[in-house]
């Protein structure tokens, strides 16, 4: 790469350089004996799992990736972030699971970089575990089932007579509000508000099928938009869905489910997106002394609009901040600036009427670091 100075260096160098010819003790130090700095492109995945109920990072989980080759990497008993180094662009399927919990996937996209200036790039992605449930037996003769949640009410399940033919152990989950722990999870154009594991996979008659009875506390629904319980298919990117029947007060909502599998709880709102786009690149650090290195945070915060502010007061919590920590050198006689940018993600939003509110921008845990390297060894020989 080219050898890039800082202006505010230039003057420094101007007044070495007379000094040379007046200072005994001074010499030209000629070429370096050290390799011109090459920062090469790296991509690192940096994954961290959590406790969906109270957000406490989770010990003695376990991840496996597969990686965009079609080769899988297990990793065991893993404590704080995982970070995998090296990673080649593609998409990779990662699970994480622990004991106890259910077990979450993500599809990460590791982008190409294109732009020469890039010396890494990192793809964050937080996991939420939920806690598995408990087990009740549902009986031929029809079962009223009561699911632990965060609601200021249960969640209840009624098995009509005959939806089963014997006895058997169910086990539903209460899946926690992604936004509460700072996630806004889209899956199909919709933001999810909760949602319930179910297992073993039932399928039910159309006349017995059993209802799910759910607390409602958005208000969006509460001044008249719809609520849907749905599954979504990843490979099709499509919902099957059933729009709920409400109470007086809208603050229940009832779905007669036709199988079990992962449901979820959305409203009519969608978040379309629209493209992609990149943060200006931004100073963060540089090195204190010559040969020392540099650390880092960048932090990247983008100010609510109108539309934003509305979401949120309907019940959409929407992160608008990321940051990312990176580390380079220490290069013997180099000193180093750091700079970085995130991935931004444009939506149009539409309300459940289906008329469009608008454009917001929300920023990704996808990040881009630059480094800019400039020869700084100690002219008065000093190491």
């Amino acid at each position: 790469m080219k050898n890039k100075i800082n202006s505010r260096f230039l003057a420094l160098f101007f007044l070495a350089g007379a000094l040379l010819f007046g200072l005994n003790q001074c010499k030209n130090v000629g070429p370096s004996d050290w390799p011109e700095p090459t920062p090469t492109v790296t991509s690192q995945l940096k994954l961290t799992v959590f406790d969906s109920d109270n957000g406490s990072t989770l010990q003695g989980y376990n991840i496996k990736v597969i990686l965009p080759d079609g080769t899988s990497k297990d990793f065991t008993n893993e404590s704080g972030t995982l970070n995998i180094d090296e990673t080649m662009e593609g998409t990779y399927i990662v699970t994480a699971s622990k004991d106890g919990y259910l077990a979450e996937n993500e599809v990460i996209e590791v982008e190409k970089v294109i732009e020469e200036n890039v010396s890494a790039v990192i793809t964050q992605q937080d996991f939420y575990l939920n806690k598995r449930g408990n087990a009740s037996v549902v009986t031929p003769q029809g079962t009223v089932l009561t699911v632990e949640n965060n609601l200021e009410q249960s969640t209840t399940i009624e098995f009509p007579y005959g939806s089963i033919a014997n006895d058997q152990n169910v086990v539903v989950s209460f899946i926690q509000p992604p936004y509460k722990n700072g996630d806004l999870k889209i899956l199909g154009e919709r933001v999810i508000i909760n949602g319930y594991d179910f297992s073993p996979d039932l399928t039910f008659a159309e006349n017995l099928r059993p209802t799910i009875h759910i607390p409602i506390n958005v208000k969006s629904v509460t001044d008249g938009a719809p609520i849907f319980f749905g599954t979504f298919d990843a490979e099709t990117n499509t919902w099957e869905q059933i729009e709920g029947t409400l109470n007086e007060s809208r603050t229940v909502a009832s779905f007669e489910m036709p199988h079990f599998s992962p449901w979820y709880t959305f409203t009519g709102y969608r978040l379309v997106k629209t493209g992609t786009s990149w943060s200006p690149w931004t100073y963060v650090t540089e090195s204190e002394t010559c040969s020392a290195g540099a650390c880092g945070t960048f932090l990247y915060y983008v100010a609510p609009s109108v539309l934003i502010n509305e979401l949120i007061s309907l019940g959409y919590n929407i992160n608008l901040k990321v940051k990312d920590t990176r580390c380079i050198g220490p290069h013997y006689q180099w000193s180093q600036v750091l700079y970085a940018r995130c991935q931004l993600y444009n939506y149009s939003v539409y309300d459940y009427t289906g008329q469009l509110l608008g454009n917001i921008q929300i920023p990704m845990k996808k990040f881009q670091w630059m480094v800019d390297e400039w020869y700084c060894h100690d002219q008065g020989g000093g190491k």
